[in-house]
């Protein structure tokens, strides 16, 4: 027996005849398997995508003529083929090309015999599906707040890393020390501007690989990316530690077993400080076995112009960089359901000094030392899904190594004279081993189900040298520290539809962390012990409750609760550095986050207007922070306590082909609500490094001027209200209140694309981060300027 749902929302039983008849639907090639179908009558594109979430396969030729309307509804059990003979509306036929695919036409096409296999075109639906969630969904009336951007619109703005993309996505913050350096904050969650023991507040994953543990952002180059997920947090749940900000995932281009492809990118740029660079970018997949296994490899450059002068070394464009890399990745079917996928990803990123400048509004800095980065990502990830009439399963497993060395201008510091010219040069290496396996119910009926287990190991080491040798002085060990840290957990979640309209979410995550830190070589100093040791082990339970309701098909209203985490840890002593002054925290503890939200979206005006809206309320208890102390050795410790009450939006405008508008903002109230006396903080200003209000809009106007060529002119403005680098919110560490834009012409035909365009268009030189160095940080004022306008080229061409 089974049931489908009949018009006007009420389900009927479907005769045992009629089930036996369609799971014996004729199919090409291997025999379809059946699986539960539960399909909703809505807008047929819309119907399409859930239709392929739920098949596991790819739809195109829509839109096709003469097929418009809405879907019928579905439950059963169907072959893919008798799913969508009964879901498609009078006017739609279909045929199936392959295994995995199957193409739409209108009722007055001639319906053609079964073609070879062949990609479906990426554009033909537009509707993005997301797996943020762990499984796949799509973006439209998703039940949480997400957003996605495709991988067109991120080459249509010029998003060649996140913190580019960033800018257009409501509530995403990111620091800027510099390429590879950077912190990401979502929503106003910010533990501080710094980086040093915490581990991160928005957990940064390529594909469902975590790259990141307190490491900063990598800087991956969005090269080959089918599209960018934020999910709004705190997701202990599903992610664990490390999320009580939200989720930013990359999602790569999987390798495509129909066909070969190939693509190259070329870009040059010409800033105004008449310093040239320039990109490149080249992409091959490539069938080993027709239909059942290919490689897809990407590998690009990116010379980073220099903007920034330095009248003491007489040097000009100092911060000049290199950033290189690439990636490849298999993909085979084994049959049986089964799919097996790995990767190997390598990054490179040289800049020859800092970025900021002493003084606002300036683009230079006298400093007497060059402080150069080098920034190394290796990742190796294996992982086997499989599809399932009961459930899909996915088992994956990453090594990821992590390689950071900088070097400051340490003139002066520490027991050094004041004119004693000196170097401190930092290294430090993570190495994180990660495995995860997590299996999601395959039949939509009205109980689904998601249970997994993780387990993680990191392997940080962190060293500090002075180095005075370049004024005939010595090399002194300042410290160095090794630390592991271990997580371990079990997690689930079962969906129920409480009635056809409300279905509620509830879930939880077991975990428990383990850190241990060894800390020698103080050669500052003679005081205090010359071994330190510290274990620590936090334990708990991370739960998560969603209520969600569907107006009707265009319109969904959620409200949620759910809890993020972190583990502790220990610090190197106060007495390592030989100066007195500064706080001596030996150890600082775990901290918890819980967040209250309710929102909805909206499909409005003829599914022109989408709209996204959320309220949300976030009490974040013994808030970690890393500062630095009067040396400028870092700190970690707990602060106080925190909150942050906001309201988000997003909305999208397409009232015709040509037109598309996009506009995003947070509007927010971060701030302490209790403060320790261990450090100085104010309860008044806001967190650090994100600010109370930003915003962004995108607009696009799109026309053919003859068959197969198409122009594009469109334009980007984004605004970051005013912060504070600090908790202490001193004058000199007031930081962003600055709007930059960006415009773009192209035109495009069907294998080649040219697109002029001019960043910072206005010139605009706000200052995005207000430090560089903590080593001169008190001396002078510290900024970080807006690159200078800059004008660029860039042409594609499609294989």
């Amino acid at each position: 027996m089974a049931v489908q749902r009949a018009p006007g929302g009420r389900f009927e039983w479907i005769a045992p005849a009629v089930l036996a008849a369609a799971l014996a639907t004729p199919s090409v090639g291997r025999a379809e398997p059946a699986r539960v179908f539960r399909l909703p009558s809505e807008p047929i594109d819309i119907a399409l995508v859930r239709f392929g979430i739920q098949a596991g396969v790819s739809v195109g030729g829509f839109p096709a003529a003469g097929c418009d309307g809405r879907s019928r509804p579905l439950l059963g059990v169907f072959t893919a083929s008798s799913a969508l003979a009964r879901l498609l509306p009078a006017g739609c036929r279909f045929e199936r090309l392959d295994a995995r695919a199957f193409r739409i036409s209108g009722a007055s096409a001639a319906v053609r015999p079964p073609a070879p296999p062949q990609a479906p075109s990426s554009v033909e639906i537009t509707e993005l599906v997301v797996t943020a969630e762990k499984r796949r969904e799509p973006l439209r009336g998703s039940p949480f707040a997400v957003t996605a951007v495709g991988g067109d619109t991120l080459e249509r703005t010029g998003a060649g890393s996140f913190a580019e993309a960033a800018l257009q996505i409501a509530g995403v913050t990111e620091t800027n020390l510099g390429p590879g350096r950077n912190k990401i904050f979502i929503r106003g969650i910010s533990d501080g501007a710094f980086t040093g023991r915490t581990q991160s507040t928005v957990g940064l994953y390529l594909d469902d690989v975590p790259i990141t543990y307190n490491a900063p952002d990598p800087d991956l180059r969005l090269a080959d990316i089918e599209r960018v997920e934020v999910l709004r947090g705190p997701q202990g749940t599903l992610y664990g530690s490390g999320s009580i900000g939200g989720i930013v995932r990359l999602v790569t281009a999987r390798p495509d077993v129909t066909g070969f492809r190939a693509r190259m990118v070329a870009e040059g740029m010409l800033n105004a400080h008449a310093d040239r660079s320039f990109g490149g970018e080249a992409m091959i997949n490539v069938p080993v076995v027709k239909g059942r296994a290919a490689v897809r490899a990407v590998a690009y450059v990116d010379e980073l112009s220099g903007y920034l002068d330095n009248p003491s070394l007489r040097l000009e464009d100092v911060n000049r960089g290199r950033r290189s890399g690439g990636r490849v990745s298999a993909l085979a079917d084994l049959g049986g359901g089964w799919t097996v996928q790995a990767a190997a990803v390598r990054q490179g990123i040289e800049t020859s000094d800092s970025q900021y400048v002493q003084g606002a509004g300036r683009r230079s800095r006298d400093t007497r030392v060059r402080e150069p980065h080098d920034n190394d990502f290796k990742l190796a990830s294996l992982s086997f899904g499989h599809a399932g009439s009961t459930a899909d399963v996915r088992v994956s497993g990453a090594y990821i190594d992590h390689d950071l060395e900088t070097r400051y201008d340490a003139t002066g510091a520490f027991d050094l004279a004041a004119d004693r010219i000196a170097a401190v040069d930092e290294q430090q290496r993570v190495e994180l081993l990660v495995g995860e396996a997590v299996a999601t119910s395959a039949a939509e009926s009205r109980l689904r189900w998601l249970a997994g287990a993780f387990v993680s190991h990191s392997r940080e080491m962190n060293a500090a040298v002075l180095d005075a040798t370049l004024s005939g002085g010595d090399r002194r060990s300042v410290f160095e520290r090794h630390d592991h840290l271990t997580e371990t957990a079990v997690f689930g979640e079962l969906t129920y539809d409480l009635t056809h309209r409300l279905t509620a979410t509830g879930g939880g995550r077991l975990f428990r962390t383990r850190v241990e830190t060894r800390a020698d070589r103080f050669g500052l100093t003679n005081a205090g012990p010359a071994i330190i040791r510290g274990e620590d082990t936090d334990s708990g339970f991370a739960p998560k409750l969603r209520l969600s309701y569907a107006v009707s098909p265009d319109i969904v209203a959620y409200a949620q609760a759910q809890d993020g985490y972190r583990a502790g840890g220990f610090n190197v002593p106060a007495q390592a550095d030989g100066v007195p002054g500064g706080p001596d925290v030996r150890a600082f503890g775990p901290d918890r986050l819980r967040s209250y939200e309710v929102g909805g979206e909206a499909t409005l005006l003829d599914r022109r207007l989408t709209v996204r809206v959320a309220a949300f309320r976030a009490r974040w208890r013994d808030v970690q922070t890393d500062q630095f102390r009067d040396s400028g050795l870092p700190v970690t410790l707990n602060i106080g306590d925190g909150s942050n009450t906001g309201l988000e939006f997003e909305a999208q405008w397409r009232p015709d082909a040509h037109w598309l508008a996009r506009v995003s903002g947070l509007l927010g109230d971060p701030e302490l609500t209790r403060t320790e006396a261990a450090f100085p903080a104010r309860v008044d200003i806001g967190l650090p490094g994100v600010a109370k209000a930003s915003g962004a809009v995108d607009l696009a106007y799109r026309w053919d001027v003859a068959r197969g060529v198409r122009v594009e002119l469109s334009g980007q403005a984004a605004y970051v209200g005013r912060s504070f680098l600090t908790f202490d919110g001193a004058s000199a560490s007031a930081m962003g209140d600055y709007l930059q834009g960006r415009i773009a012409a192209s035109l495009r035909t069907r294998s080649w694309e040219g697109q002029a365009y001019v960043a910072n268009v206005t010139g605009a030189r706000g200052d995005t981060f207000a430090f560089g160095n903590p080593f001169s940080r008190s001396r002078a004022r510290q900024a970080t300027p807006l690159p200078p306008r800059t004008f660029g080229l860039a042409i594609r061409r499609s294989f």
